[in-house]
């Protein structure tokens, strides 16, 4: 017989990949998990990424997720009977935009299910009773201020991915590397560090390689295709500006066909309604903000056994900081929240437990952000199930300082971690340890497969002694872009 397993699934955020260049997601985290206890029975722990559309809308974005999750039971990746009825248990972990990936991905479920449908040749119901967690990592339940800013500036994004693009496809690989080369000295001369353009410019120093052997130069070719689909994906496709935005998120008087979100009964047809004639209109995620709709899915989760919390984040702007670095732009596009109506979207003021000591209540005002999302906005389904994390947007990632290829995550010795947005916030090694033990923890201990009844415990602890608990499991890799030289 065999033994059923538990499977962390991470989802990325905006601009969401595995590893993009010389860039990983999420830094680090597999490292941390090696050392969580993975609970009484020993069972092993697998950490899995998806690898996310970039920009596109949520519905679209969950829709990827769905399909991916539903190939993996079909290769037996995941099990939905491992024999003697167990069943592998899925936790999910979303990062930012990946929350609400997640969130629209449990209404898409939820739908399929009650009617007794098969996703992508699997049965939605074996899917939904096989997820026994879901975490929040920073993520803008109702939207977030830097979003409603990017909304009506969306060409200019679309319109520097295309042009950058654009020059990648006329410029050869060769070019694109000496260009990295030189900007990287002229930046060093001038003494000037930012994480975000050191990331670039060492992506773009991977699209040719040193050594003469076939696979260096396949790898680097693999490189320079990877970066030139995910730039194609941002310049067709940023429909996550709109999903984000506060007014759009939260804001939304009326359902698809007229139906108002207030009212919607908890059982699971009432929901079952309303989300099918939100997905039919491609509105499931705009859906799944609605304050009405989200109590009635917290009570229904709970009702499954799903566990639920979220992380928030809180950065603040440093005095002695570069006030035209990243991290102090976006904080200042983040807290200047000039309409009221957006105010009101982000939700109210309130109060919520620290992780590190979860006696002590620290306060949450609309303006307060991470650099990237405002706190408010990440308290889910409640505040005494949300517990703040002193950290910026990025730090939780794993990208809180440069880290040398030698000292990453263990997965792949060719990929290190930035500091991206440089906040200068107090995160450190430390606590990016606290943080992704907790995760870790908590989805253990919520496993409904680790009963005695379901999960075969190790034949003792010796049997296990110096193994290997957990395993990652990185995404596979894309196939290079057709027509691109």
């Amino acid at each position: 017989m065999s033994q059923s397993r538990s499977h962390l699934v991470l989802v990325p955020g905006f601009a969401g990949f595995d590893i993009l260049g010389s860039v990983v997601y999420y830094c680090g985290v597999t490292e941390v998990l090696r050392k969580t206890d993975t609970g009484p029975y020993l069972g092993p722990l697998s950490v899995h990424c998806f690898p996310n559309l970039p920009t596109a809308s949520v519905d679209t974005r969950a829709q990827g997720l769905l399909r991916w999750l539903a190939d993996r039971f079909r290769q037996g990746v995941f099990h939905e009977n491992a024999g003697r009825g167990q069943r592998d248990s899925l936790h999910l972990v979303g990062h930012s935009t990946g929350g609400r990936d997640i969130k629209t991905l449990m209404l898409l479920l939820l739908s399929a299910s009650e009617r007794h449908e098969r996703v992508y040749g699997v049965s939605a119901e074996s899917i939904l009773e096989s997820i026994c967690s879901i975490q929040f990592l920073s993520t803008p339940h109702r939207g977030t201020n830097l979003a409603h800013y990017f909304r009506r500036r969306r060409p200019l994004v679309t319109g520097a991915a295309s042009l950058l693009h654009l020059w990648l496809r006329a410029a050869r690989p060769r070019d694109a590397s000496a260009v990295a080369r030189h900007a990287r000295t002229l930046l060093r001369t001038l003494g000037y560090s930012d994480g975000i353009f050191r990331a670039a410019l060492d992506t773009l120093g991977r699209f040719h390689a040193t050594e003469c052997d076939g696979l260096s130069r396949a790898e680097a070719r693999g490189e320079y295709y990877n970066v030139l689909r995910w730039l194609l994906h941002v310049a067709e496709d940023a429909d996550v500006f709109g999903d984000l935005d506060p007014l759009s998120s939260a804001g939304q008087g009326q359902l698809a066909a007229g139906q108002p979100a207030s009212g919607v009964g908890a059982s699971p047809r009432d929901l079952v309604g309303c989300i099918e004639s939100a997905r039919q209109a491609g509105r499931a995620s705009q859906l799944g903000a609605e304050a009405e709709i989200e109590e009635d899915l917290s009570r229904y989760y709970k009702r499954r056994g799903v566990a639920l919390r979220s992380i928030v984040t809180r950065a603040k702007l440093d005095p002695g900081g570069a006030s035209l670095g990243a991290f102090g732009i976006f904080y200042g596009i983040t807290a200047n929240i000039t309409n009221p109506e957006v105010v009101t979207a982000l939700g109210p003021p309130c109060a919520v437990p620290r992780l590190d000591d979860p006696t002590r209540l620290e306060p949450l005002a609309p303006a307060m952000n991470d650099g990237i999302v405002n706190c408010v906005s990440m308290v889910y389904p409640d505040a005494s199930q949300s517990f703040l994390v002193d950290a910026d947007h990025a730090d939780v990632m794993g990208h809180y300082r440069f880290i040398s290829p030698e000292d990453g995550d263990g997965t792949d010795p060719n990929y290190g971690g930035y500091d991206l947005l440089q906040s200068r916030s107090s995160f450190d090694q430390s606590q990016f340890d606290l943080l992704w033990t907790s995760i870790g923890s908590f989805a253990m201990k919520s496993d409904k497969c680790a009963g005695a009844a379901q999960r075969r415990p190790a034949a003792s602890p010796e049997a296990t002694a110096g193994a290997q608990a957990v395993s990652h499991f990185r995404a596979e890799p894309p196939e290079s872009e057709g027509g691109a030289e």
